[in-house]
C-alpha cells in the first residue's frame, strides 16, 4: 500500500468513527492536535471557497482582512489552518 492509499484509509477511517460518535474526547482532541500542530496543509482560492461553499470573492475578503500568514511565494497557497481560525462560524457546516 502507498502513502497515498495509507492516509486515505486512515483518514476515511477516522472520519468515520468521528461521524458515528465512536471517538472518545480525548482521541479527538489528540487528533485535532497532531493535526493542527503537524501537517501544513495548503489551498488555492478555489480549494478553499469550493471546500466552505462561498465565492471565492469572500475566501479573498477573509483572507485580506485577518489571515496573518503569507501565501508561498510565487505559488498562491493559503494555508488551510490559518484559514480555518479566521473564518466565520456561519461557514462551518457538519460534514
Amino acid at each position: 500500500m502507498d502513502s497515498k492509499e495509507l492516509l486515505s484509509e486512515i483518514l476515511g477511517y477516522y472520519k468515520k468513527k468521528v461521524d458515528d460518535n465512536m471517538c472518545t474526547m480525548d482521541e479527538i482532541n489528540s487528533a485535532a492536535k497532531v493535526l493542527q500542530e503537524n501537517m501544513q496543509i495548503h489551498g488555492t482560492l478555489d480549494d478553499l471557497s469550493s471546500f466552505y461553499g462561498k465565492s471565492k470573492d469572500a475566501v479573498s475578503g477573509i483572507i485580506k482582512r485577518n489571515l496573518l500568514a503569507k501565501p508561498k511565494k510565487n505559488v498562491t497557497l493559503y494555508p488551510f489552518h490559518a484559514f480555518q481560525k479566521v473564518i466565520p462560524k456561519s461557514w462551518r457546516k457538519s460534514r
